[in-house]
C-alpha cells in the first residue's frame, strides 16, 4: 500500500483541463454517445434534477441549495464535466479530474497520465437492457483510447453496489479500501490493455 505522504509528481504546468477539456462546440462521439462540455447555462437544469433524487445519493449533493450544486459542478483547472447524449437526449453525466491535486491522491503514488472519473447516468424513464454497461464502457473508452490517459482511477463509495459490477466488467481492478473524507471508498484502476481485455472476455460471454 502506498504512504500517504508518498510525494506525487506535479500536476501537468499546461493544466489538466486546458490539455484535456472539451473547448465550446466541441462533441466526440463514442460508439452511439455524443459527447460535449458541461454548459452551465445548457445543462445545469436536468443534471441538478437528477443529482436531486435518491438514486444519485452517492454524488452526495441532494441536500445542496442550486447555488452550492452550480459552485460545485463548475469547472476548475483540475476538472471539468462532460455530457452525453444518445440523440437528442441527455443521458450521461461524466466528472474527469487530475487525482494527483485531489484528496484520493494521497492514498497511491500518482502517475503522469492519471485520470480520475466520476459518473452519473440519467434517470431511467423505462427499461433499457444492457444501458449501463454501454454507458461506463463509452466513458472509459472516451478516456483511455480517445483522450489518451495512461491510466484511469475511480474511488466508488464502498457501499455503491450498483457500480462495482459495471467497474468490473470493463476491467477496473480494486487496490484496496481508503478512508477520504466523506466516504470509504474502493480505489480501483484501469489501463487500456485491461479494459481491452474486459471487453473481449464480456464478447465470448
Amino acid at each position: 500500500m502506498a504512504s500517504q505522504t508518498a510525494v506525487n509528481p506535479p500536476a501537468d504546468t499546461a493544466g489538466f483541463s486546458a490539455r484535456y477539456g472539451f473547448a465550446p462546440g466541441k462533441r466526440l462521439k463514442v460508439n452511439d454517445f455524443d459527447f460535449c462540455a458541461y454548459r452551465e447555462s445548457e445543462h445545469f437544469d436536468t443534471l441538478s434534477d437528477w443529482l436531486g433524487r435518491d438514486y444519485a445519493a452517492f454524488w452526495g449533493m441532494q441536500s445542496l441549495t442550486p447555488t452550492e450544486r452550480r459552485v460545485e459542478l463548475a469547472p476548475t483547472a483540475d476538472k471539468f464535466g462532460l455530457m452525453a447524449y444518445r440523440g437528442a437526449e441527455p443521458v450521461l453525466y461524466t466528472e474527469l479530474y487530475d487525482p494527483r491535486v485531489d484528496e484520493v491522491g494521497q492514498h497511491f503514488d500518482c502517475q503522469h497520465g492519471d485520470c480520475g472519473m466520476h459518473l452519473l447516468l440519467a434517470p431511467p424513464t423505462k427499461p433499457k437492457r444492457g444501458f449501463s454497461r454501454q454507458a461506463i464502457t463509452a466513458v472509459v473508452s472516451l478516456i483511455l483510447q480517445h483522450l489518451g490517459f495512461a491510466r484511469l482511477v475511480v474511488e466508488p463509495d464502498i457501499n455503491n453496489q450498483k457500480i462495482h459490477p459495471l467497474n468490473r466488467a470493463v476491467g477496473i481492478c480494486y487496490s484496496h479500501a481508503i478512508q477520504l473524507e466523506n466516504k470509504q471508498a474502493m480505489l480501483g484502476f484501469c489501463t487500456l490493455p485491461g479494459f481491452s481485455a474486459a471487453l473481449a472476455t464480456g464478447a465470448t460471454q
